[in-house]
C-alpha cells in the first residue's frame, strides 16, 4: 500500500488538568480508536496517557498527557466517548490509574490483585522461579553451549526479593533490571 494512504497522526501534548476539555474540543467530528498507558521510568517519574482519535477522512489525532506515577490521577473521557471506559478500566488494572469520574472497577484483574503487571517496575515472579534457559526463548536448543543470560524483567537480587531493611523504591527496582545478551569478557 502507498505510504500516503496511511498519515502520520497529529500528535499534542496535553496538560493533565485541561484533559478532559482537550478531548471534548476534539471530539466535534472524530471518533474515539483507543486509550492507552505507557510507564517512562528511567525517563521520568510519570504514566504517560494517550487517547487516540480518528476523524472520518482517516486523519488521526493522539492526544498525550504525562501523570505523575505515585498518584496517577486524571479526568475520565467516557463521558464524550462511552466507548473510553473499557480502555480507562484497562489502564487503571494495569498501570494504576485512577480516572476521575469514570468507572474505576477492576475489568481484567481480580480485585486486590498485588500490583500493577504492565509498570516497569513490576517484577516478573514466572521469570524469577524458572530458571532462564541462556536463549532468546525458553527452550531454545542453539542456547546449551552460550553463556546463561538474564531475562528481562528481572532485577538484581541485592534489590528485589528477601532483604533486610527498607524494600527498594520503584526508582532503586528499575535502575536494577537487567536482561538480554550478556558481555563477552575480552
Amino acid at each position: 500500500m502507498p505510504a500516503d494512504r496511511f498519515p502520520a497522526d497529529e500528535v499534542r501534548r496535553v496538560e493533565p488538568s485541561s484533559w478532559l476539555a482537550v478531548v471534548r474540543a476534539a471530539a466535534s467530528g472524530r471518533a474515539f480508536d483507543w486509550l492507552g498507558a505507557a510507564d517512562e521510568i528511567g525517563r521520568s517519574n510519570h504514566l504517560r496517557v494517550v487517547c487516540r482519535l480518528r476523524a472520518t477522512g482517516g486523519d488521526a489525532l493522539r492526544l498525550e498527557t504525562l501523570i505523575d506515577r505515585d498518584d496517577p490521577r486524571l479526568d475520565s473521557i467516557a463521558e464524550v466517548y462511552p466507548g473510553a471506559s473499557w480502555h480507562e478500566r484497562e489502564a487503571r488494572d494495569f498501570f494504576g490509574i485512577a480516572f476521575t469520574g469514570g468507572d474505576n472497577r477492576p475489568l481484567l484483574l481480580r480485585d486486590g490483585f498485588g500490583g500493577r503487571p504492565l509498570r516497569k517496575d513490576f517484577v516478573l515472579g514466572a521469570r524469577v522461579i524458572k530458571a532462564w534457559p541462556g536463549g532468546k526463548e525458553p527452550g531454545d536448543a542453539k542456547a546449551a553451549g552460550r553463556r546463561r543470560m538474564v531475562p528481562p524483567g528481572v532485577p538484581d537480587p541485592e534489590v528485589w526479593g528477601d532483604r533486610e531493611g527498607a524494600p527498594a523504591s520503584a526508582d532503586e527496582v528499575a535502575a536494577s533490571v537487567v536482561g538480554g545478551r550478556v558481555r563477552r569478557r575480552r
